[in-house]
C-alpha cells in the first residue's frame, strides 16, 4: 500500500490531483478556475442559483506547520470566502491534519464548511487514491513522492552503476515535465517491447529515455544501463521476469564497427529479435536522428532490423512554448522562490521573454533558479540576473567545466574551441593529441591510449555533439552543444595566461590561431606567446585544414607573422616567406599578400626586398584580383612602398594589366548579380533595375579610381536569348509561386492561432502561485 506526501507535485499539479479526486468521489463537474491573486477560488462548481455553489480552495503546504496554515486561512482566505458566499466550502490541503485541526478549520468557516469531511488532509487523499486507482495511475508524478515506490525503483536496479543512475534520476523527478511524448512512447514499448528515441541534441531524449525507466522500476522491471549490447546479452534471462535494457547514443557507440562491417551490427539486429521473442523483455534505444539515417543506409542488417521500422520509432522536435513554461515553472516552485523574486517573473509577463528568448536551455533555467545563488537577490537584481544569463549563457559553464569534467576533457574543449566551427574528428584528434603530448611533457599529466574516446564520451551532449556527415566516407564532426561554451572558454583563456599560452604553443593547425586573432580584441598577444607564434612559423611547424593548403599555406605564414606577431622584429622570417613566393601561385593568396604588403613597414630587410621585386610582385597581384574593394586599394600599395601608380597606368604594360582586371572584374560581377536577381526578372527593363545598372556604376566607379582618363568597351556577358529564355522561365514559375505563397499564409494563420491559445496556457499558469 503506497502512502504519498505529494512533495513531487507542484502546487498547480496539486490542484488538478484535488480536482480529478473530488469529480471521481462526488460526481461533480468542478472546474480549474483562476480569478486571479485575490479571487479565492482555485476550483468551483456552479448552477443555475449560485455561480459559485461549490468552492474548492487547495493549499500544498509540505513543510509548513498548522499554525501558518490556519492563519493564512484565516486572515487571507476567509474574506474571499464571505464575499463569494458559495453553498459549500471545501479545503484540500497535503498536510496531515488531526480531527481537532479540522474542526477547528469547520469553525473558523462556518457557515461554509458543512461538515469536517470537507476538509481533506493528507490522509484523506491517500484513501481517495487508494479508492480511486484510475486518478492515481493518471499522475505520473505523484507515484514518486511515495517512500515505497522509491525504495522498490531503487531494489530493481540491478548494477551498481545503474543504482548511481537511477539515484541522480530521481533527484530530478519533480522537474520533469511530462508532454504528449511520454504517452505516445508508453504506447509504442508496451505494444512493440522496442523504442526508439530520435532527435537532435536538446530535445529532450535523455529525460523521455529516464521517465520511462523511472515508471519501469515502479512496475518492478529490472533495469540495466548498458554501452554494448555484450553488456545485455550478459545478464538477459530466458524466464519471465521484467527486464527494461537503456542503450543511450546506441549507433554512436558502434559507428566505426558499422563502417567496417563488423559483426557489431549482427549483434545489434539478434538481440533486439531475441527482446521481441522473449516474455517481459523491453529495449529503449535513443540515438540522434542524422546517425539513424546514415546507418540505415549504410547498413542493410541495420536497416533490415526491427529498429528501422517507423512503428518503434518516437521522433522529438524542439520543446513547445508551453512546455517551456511548465520547466520554468517547476523549478521555480521546487526552489522555493520567494515571492518577491516570482513576482519579478509574472510582472509584465517576463515568463514570455524567458521562454522565447533564443539562449532558453534547461539548463539555463536550473542556473537561474538555483536557491543559493539567488536568494539574497533584491527584485530588481534578480530581473538584471535573469537576463544577463540568457544574453550571456556562457556564464552557466563555469562551474560544469571546473567541478564536473576531469582536466584531460578541459583540454580537449580547449582544442575544440581553437576550430570555432565544426572541425572532423580526424583534425580534432591530431590537434587534441599534440595537446596531451605538451601537457604530458612540460606538466607531466597522466594520459591513456583511448583519452580522445574516453573525453569524448565524458563529454558528449553535456559540453559537444557529434555528428556524422558522410557514413561512406568515415566522416564525422564535432562542436560545442551550445556557442556560449565558446563565449565562456573566450573569458576562461584570458584569465589563465598559461593555458592560453599553452593552447597556442600546441597548435598543430594554422586554423587553429584564427580564434587569437588581435583584430578580433577578444585576446591580448604577449610578446612571449608572439616569439612562439614566429618559431613555429619559421619552422615550418604548422599544418592546415584547408583541402588547398599546398598552395595556401606560404600566404597563411604571410598573414600570421604580420598580423600576430607587430611588437617583436620578424624581418628575417618575413624575408625568408617573400623570397619563397611562387608568384605563379599569386591568386590563392591574393589576400594575404595585400595584408602583408600593407603592414610590412618595419621589417626593413623584407621591404626591401619587396621593392626590389616590386614590378614582379605587384603585377602577378594585379592578375589575382577579381574583387572590386582589393581593386581600388591597388594605388595605396603603390604609395606605400614608394612607387608611382600614375607612371605604372601610363606605360602600355601597366595599361593592359589594370584593364584586363577591370574587365574580369565586371564580368564577374554581371554573373553574381545574374545570379541573386535572375527570379525577380519579369521584363528585359527588369534586367537593367536589378544588374546592368549596378554593374555600369561599378565599371565607372573603377575606371574612375583606377584610369580615369582610359576607356574600354566590356561586353556583356549574356546576350538576349538568354536573358529572353530567364523570362519566360520566370512566367511559368509565377503560378506555382503564387499557390505556395497562399499555403505559406495559411500555415502562419494556423501558427498564430495556435501561438495565441498556447500563450492563455502559460498566462494561466503564472497567474497565480499557492506559497506557503
Amino acid at each position: 500500500m503506497n502512502n504519498y506526501n505529494f512533495s513531487t507535485l507542484n502546487d498547480k499539479d496539486f490542484e488538478i490531483l484535488s480536482l480529478d479526486l473530488l469529480n471521481a468521489e462526488y460526481k461533480l463537474n468542478l472546474q480549474d478556475f483562476k480569478t486571479g491573486r485575490d479571487g479565492g477560488i482555485d476550483l468551483r462548481f456552479s448552477n443555475q442559483n449560485n455561480k459559485n455553489s461549490i468552492v474548492v480552495q487547495a493549499k500544498h503546504y509540505l513543510k509548513s506547520s498548522f499554525s501558518i496554515l490556519k492563519y493564512k486561512l484565516e486572515n487571507e482566505e476567509l474574506p474571499k470566502v464571505k464575499r463569494l458566499k458559495p453553498n459549500r466550502y471545501l479545503i484540500v490541503t497535503s498536510m496531515q491534519l488531526s480531527a481537532k485541526e479540522k474542526d477547528s478549520i469547520k469553525e473558523i468557516f462556518e457557515p461554509y464548511i458543512i461538515s469536517a469531511n470537507d476538509i481533506f488532509g493528507n490522509e484523506d487523499l491517500n484513501k481517495l487514491l487508494r479508492k480511486h486507482k484510475k486518478v492515481e495511475r493518471s499522475h505520473f508524478k505523484l507515484w514518486f513522492s511515495s517512500t515505497e515506490v522509491l525504495n522498490n525503483i531503487l531494489n530493481n536496479a540491478i548494477q551498481g552503476r545503474t543504482r548511481s543512475y537511477i539515484e541522480r534520476i530521481k533527484s530530478k523527478i519533480p522537474l520533469f515535465v511530462l508532454t504528449k511524448d511520454f504517452d505516445t512512447a508508453n504506447k509504442v514499448l508496451n505494444k512493440e517491447k522496442i523504442l526508439l528515441i530520435t532527435g537532435q541534441p536538446g530535445v529532450g531524449k535523455t529525460t523521455l529515455a529516464e521517465m520511462l525507466i523511472i515508471e519501469r522500476a515502479r512496475l518492478n522491471h529490472q533495469i540495466y544501463l548498458i554501452n554494448t549490447i555484450r553488456d545485455a546479452e550478459d545478464v538477459i534471462t530466458p524466464d519471465n521476469s521484467k527486464q527494461l535494457f537503456y542503450f543511450d547514443d546506441f549507433l554512436g557507440e558502434v559507428y566505426y564497427e558499422i563502417l567496417s562491417g563488423s559483426q557489431k551490427e549482427s549483434e545489434i539486429s539478434r538481440f533486439i529479435d531475441r527482446i521481441k521473442h522473449t516474455p517481459n523483455k523491453f529495449i529503449i534505444l535513443s540515438t540522434r536522428t542524422i546517425i539513424l539515417e546514415q546507418a540505415k543506409s549504410k547498413s542493410e542488417k541495420i536497416k533490415r532490423s526491427r529498429i528501422e521500422s517507423g512503428k518503434y520509432e518516437i521522433i522529438l522536435n524542439s520543446y513547445t512554448n508551453y512546455d517551456k513554461a511548465k520547466i520554468l515553472y517547476n523549478h521555480l516552485y521546487f526552489q522555493r522562490i520567494t515571492e518577491e523574486l516570482f513576482s519579478v517573473v509574472v510582472k509584465d509577463k517576463f515568463y514570455l521573454d524567458i521562454i522565447k528568448h533564443k539562449n532558453y536551455t534547461p539548463r539555463i533555467i536550473e542556473f537561474i533558479t538555483d536557491y543559493n545563488r539567488i536568494k539574497r537577490f533584491k527584485s530588481e537584481d534578480y530581473k538584471r540576473f535573469i537576463t544577463y544569463n540568457l544574453n550571456h549563457p556562457e556564464e552557466i559553464w563555469n562551474d560544469s567545466f571546473h567541478n564536473q569534467i576531469r582536466l584531460q576533457d578541459r583540454l580537449l574543449l580547449m582544442t575544440l574551441f581553437t576550430f570555432q566551427r565544426d572541425v572532423e574528428e580526424n583534425n580534432l584528434i591530431k590537434a587534441f593529441g599534440e595537446r596531451l603530448v605538451f601537457e604530458k611533457t612540460t606538466n607531466n599529466i597522466s594520459i591513456n591510449s583511448e583519452q580522445f574516446i574516453d573525453s569524448v564520451r565524458n563529454l558528449l551532449n553535456g559540453f559537444i555533439v557529434s555528428t556524422i556527415v558522410d557514413i561512406d566516407k568515415n566522416r564525422k564532426i564535432y562542436s560545442f552543444i551550445n556557442p556560449s561554451i565558446s563565449d565562456y572558454l573566450v573569458t576562461f583563456l584570458n584569465k589563465h595566461y598559461n593555458l592560453k599560452k599553452a593552447t597556442i604553443a600546441s597548435a598543430i593547425y594554422i586554423e587553429q590561431l584564427e580564434i587569437f586573432n588581435p583584430e578580433k580584441k577578444q585576446f591580448k598577444i604577449e610578446e612571449e606567446i608572439q616569439k612562439i607564434i614566429l618559431n613555429k612559423v619559421c619552422n615550418d611547424e604548422f599544418d592546415s585544414i584547408d583541402k588547398y593548403k599546398e598552395y595556401r599555406i606560404e600566404g597563411f605564414y604571410l598573414e600570421i607573422l604580420v598580423k600576430y606577431c607587430s611588437s617583436i622584429d620578424i624581418d628575417e622570417c618575413l624575408l625568408k616567406l617573400f623570397k619563397k613566393l611562387d608568384l605563379s601561385k599569386v591568386w590563392w593568396i591574393r589576400k594575404n599578400l595585400k595584408y602583408a604588403l600593407e603592414n610590412i613597414k618595419d621589417s626593413c630587410k623584407s621591404k626591401e626586398y619587396v621593392v626590389q621585386n616590386f614590378l614582379k610582385i605587384i603585377e602577378s597581384y594585379i592578375q589575382s584580383i577579381d574583387d572590386y574593394d582589393m581593386a581600388i586599394e591597388i594605388p595605396l600599395i603603390f604609395e606605400n612602398l614608394g612607387f608611382d601608380y600614375k607612371k605604372y597606368i601610363s606605360e602600355e604594360s601597366g595599361q593592359n594589366t589594370i584593364l584586363n582586371m577591370l574587365s574580369e572584374i565586371v564580368v564577374e560581377t554581371e554573373k553574381e548579380l545574374m545570379s541573386s536577381h535572375k527570379d525577380q526578372v519579369k521584363d528585359m527593363e527588369d534586367y537593367d533595375h536589378f544588374i546592368y545598372d549596378e554593374v555600369n556604376n561599378l565599371k565607372q566607379d573603377l575606371f574612375n579610381e583606377l584610369c580615369a582618363d582610359m576607356d574600354m568597351d566590356i561586353p556583356r556577358y549574356y546576350d538576349d536569348e538568354q536573358l529572353f529564355r530567364q523570362i519566360e522561365e520566370n512566367e511559368l514559375n509565377n503560378q506555382e509561386s503564387i499557390k505556395r505563397e497562399k499555403k505559406r499564409n495559411q500555415y502562419y494563420e494556423e501558427r498564430q492561432e495556435k501561438t495565441i491559445i498556447e500563450n492563455k496556457k502559460i498566462e494561466k499558469l503564472f497567474s497565480a502561485r499557492n506559497l506557503e
